[in-house]
Parts: structure tokens; C-alpha cells; sequence
């Protein structure tokens, strides 16, 4: 039988860092009825090369994803959807993109380096995101549960500014009647006032343990984010009633007060309407107090969005009971859900920081709260992500600036619970 002499090349291939060697073949001397055999060995080698190949692959591939999850335990919620009733799954891969200074911080923390000092001045040290939709989250709630920031005026504060300022007519210009050929004298012109409000810092930081991050199936973001809101609502609430204005808003009740009239009070004194006992209505027609504190508020405010009634549960439970002189209730419940209830024909906003009745409180306010009083928002929410200063437990920083003041002291009137 003639025999040939054929050389097979086959280039040698190489494997992971973890797979041995394949050994090549450089070289075979066969007779031509030994080929076949030859190249199904050939065959089997390379097909056990791939097989080991794909699976350290797919071994990478999971180690990645890994990565990535835990990676994305770093934002609140673990990536989880803040729809209502969405839960949290380890698997999800819908997540919004992660900073990449936060990224490279954490990769940082996992090769050992050290980390330096979490601050707000920097995002790489402090790895601190405004993560949109908490944000767009926290702010509606407070729109909704915030009973002043539903009837005040809600500034925008942007970028570069940092207070907000306001110019305020404290009188009209005069004017006068002249014949024809009268001789014209020189009017008063408007006085002006102006108001200006600083936003302050209000903060909340809720603790979890990293364990609670990485394994929990409860839905931590939407948690968070009405836990914050509440706190943030009731917090601001407050101050925007009494608070002093030393690093938080000013509130309405703490400027000064006098039962003088428009024309003659200060700028920045606000009038209240005195019920007649300290302490309680009148013993006879106590519900008149109620007309008279309207009637003191002139008509150009009675109009308008913003004019409404503000007092506590409490003293509402004690109005409501009020009747004319026909035996009809003068408060008057909504019929449409999301409308407030009405007293005196003026919508009542109920909130829990105005005083109870006693004597010498002012519990019940009335007035153009659009006109009267402004709410100063820089509208940025800040959320640091902080796992280096308590081991084991990550931090998580919200904070917003907001300041209050009074604008404009005509537009609010109060009711005092005095003799005088």
C-alpha cells in the first residue's frame, strides 16, 4: 500500500489564566488510513478546550453581575422600584445607572484603600447623590401633607442665589383734585418695605444595617421616602408657625402683634381681633368673632386663591359646633373629596402646629396666605450614602434648605383668645 507523508499545523491555543495548557500539534507522520483517526482526536481535544472555556466564561459572567448587585445595595433600596406596593428583588436588573464617583469610591473601599472624610463640599469624598425620583417623591408629599405649604406661596430658589428678596408697597402714592386752572401741589409717594428670607438647612438621617440593604425583600426606598417626608413636613411645619428664625424659618406667629388697623400699624406688625374673654369665645354670640376677623381683613385680600381659615384639630372641633341665629351650622363640610372644608364661606386648612385655645393664643388665623407669607425653597434634595463612619451600618443623609417669612403683614389677620 503506498503511503504519503502529510503534516497537519494547527496553532495553539491558550485558555484563561486558570485553564492549563493545551498542548498543540505541531506535527503528525501518519499513513493515509490513520488520518481519520487523527483528526477526530483533534476534534475531541479542541472540543474539551471549548467546553472549559465557556464555563469559566459564564463563571466571570456571574461573578460580574455579582459585582454589579452589590454595587447597586449602595443606592436606597438596593435599585428596587418605588412604585407603591413594588418589592425589592435581588435579581431585578432594572436600575437606575450609579454615579461614578460613588462606584469608584466603593471600589476603593473593596481593594483597601482608604476613604477620605465624607463631606458635602465633595462628591468623591462624600459619594453623596440626589437620587431624582426621592426627590420628585419627597417634595410631593410635603405638598400634600404640609397645610401651609398648601395655601403660602412656594418660591423656587435657583441656583446662585442665595437669599431671596422681595419689594413690598407699605402705602399708596397720594393723590388729589385740581381744577383746571388750579395750581398742582406735590403728592406723598408709596413707602416701600422690603422682605428678605434665607433658606436653612433641615436634615434627617435614618440608619440601617448593611445586612438589612443587601438581603432585605421589603421595599426600603418607598420607606425611606415617606418616612423623611413626614419628618420633614412635621419639622418645617412647625417652624413656619412658631419657629424663631435662627437657622430655620421664621414663623408667622412670632411677629409682632397690635389691634391697630392697616392705615396705622407698623410694617411688619401684623392685627389681631381680640374673642373678648381670655382664654374662650364670648359667653354670648361667640361665633360673631368669627365675621368680625373677617371683616378686618380688607376686600382686595379677600379674593383670590390662598385665602383660607388655619387652626388645629382641637379648635376646629370647638367651631364646627357654632350655629347662626337660624339653628345652621356655620361650618360646612366638603362634598368633593381633596376640597376643604369651609367656615364663613373661606376654605379652613387644619394644621396641628397652631396653638390650642387658651389664654393669650393666637389659635386661629385668617388671610391671603398666597400674599401674606412665602415659603423659600432651594430645590435640591441631598442624599449622602455614608457606610465608613459606623461599620457595619450605612447612614443615609437627606437634607434640603427652606426658610419662611412673613411678606406682606396686611394680608393676615389673627384671632386672640384675650379680654383686649
Amino acid at each position: 500500500m503506498k503511503h504519503s507523508k502529510i503534516a497537519l499545523a494547527a496553532t495553539s491555543c491558550l485558555s484563561l489564566a486558570t485553564a492549563p495548557r493545551v498542548r498543540g500539534i505541531t506535527a503528525v507522520r501518519a499513513d493515509v488510513d490513520t488520518i481519520p483517526a487523527a483528526l477526530a482526536e483533534l476534534r475531541t481535544t479542541f472540543a474539551n478546550w471549548r467546553q472549559r472555556h465557556d464555563e469559566q466564561v459564564a463563571q466571570l459572567t456571574q461573578t460580574v453581575e455579582a459585582q454589579e448587585q452589590t454595587i447597586a445595595a449602595l443606592r436606597v433600596g438596593g435599585g428596587a422600584s418605588t412604585a407603591p406596593g413594588a418589592g425589592m428583588h435581588r435579581g431585578d436588573r432594572r436600575r437606575m445607572p450609579i454615579d461614578a464617583a460613588i462606584a469608584a469610591d466603593f471600589r476603593a473601599q473593596l481593594q483597601g484603600r482608604p476613604s477620605a472624610t465624607m463631606t458635602t463640599q465633595s462628591g468623591p469624598d462624600g459619594g453623596f447623590t440626589v437620587a431624582p425620583e426621592i426627590d420628585n417623591v419627597i417634595d410631593a408629599t410635603l405638598r400634600d401633607t404640609s397645610p401651609m405649604r398648601s395655601i403660602c406661596r412656594v418660591v423656587q430658589l435657583g441656583s446662585g442665589r442665595g437669599d431671596w428678596e422681595k419689594i413690598i408697597g407699605r402705602s399708596g402714592a397720594q393723590s388729589a383734585w385740581a381744577g383746571e386752572e388750579d395750581d398742582r401741589d406735590d403728592t406723598d409717594s408709596p413707602t416701600l418695605g422690603k422682605v428678605t428670607i434665607a433658606p436653612h438647612e433641615l436634615y434627617a438621617v435614618p440608619m440601617l444595617t448593611n445586612h438589612v440593604i443587601e438581603d432585605s425583600a421589603f421595599d426600603l426606598a418607598s420607606f425611606l421616602q415617606e418616612d423623611v417626608s413626614g419628618e420633614f413636613a412635621l419639622t418645617e411645619g412647625a417652624a413656619f408657625i412658631t419657629g424663631e428664625g435662627m437657622n430655620k424659618p421664621r414663623g408667622f406667629l412670632t411677629y409682632d402683634t397690635t389691634t391697630e388697623a392697616d392705615s396705622a400699624r407698623a410694617f411688619g406688625t401684623l392685627q389681631y381681633v381680640p374673642t373678648g374673654a381670655s382664654g374662650d369665645f364670648a359667653a354670648n354670640d361667640p361665633a360673631d368673632i368669627l365675621f368680625d376677623t373677617v371683616q378686618a381683613l380688607r376686600p382686595v385680600y379677600r379674593r383670590g386663591p390662598g385665602v383660607s381659615w388655619l387652626m388645629n384639630s382641637a379648635t376646629a372641633n370647638v367651631v364646627r359646633k357654632f350655629k347662626d341665629g337660624n339653628g345652621r351650622f356655620m361650618w360646612s363640610d366638603s362634598l368633593m373629596e381633596g376640597q376643604p372644608d369651609r367656615l364663613c364661606g373661606y376654605p379652613v386648612a387644619l394644621d396641628e402646629g397652631m396653638p390650642d385655645i387658651g389664654a393669650d393664643e393666637f389659635a386661629i388665623a385668617f388671610g391671603n396666605w398666597q400674599r401674606g407669607y412665602a415659603i423659600v425653597d432651594k430645590p435640591e434634595l441631598r442624599l449622602i450614602v455614608d457606610k465608613v463612619t459606623k461599620k457595619g451600618w450605612t447612614k443615609m443623609y437627606f437634607s434640603k434648605r427652606v426658610g419662611g417669612g412673613l411678606v406682606d403683614s396686611n394680608a393676615i389677620k389673627l384671632l386672640k383668645f384675650s379680654a383686649s
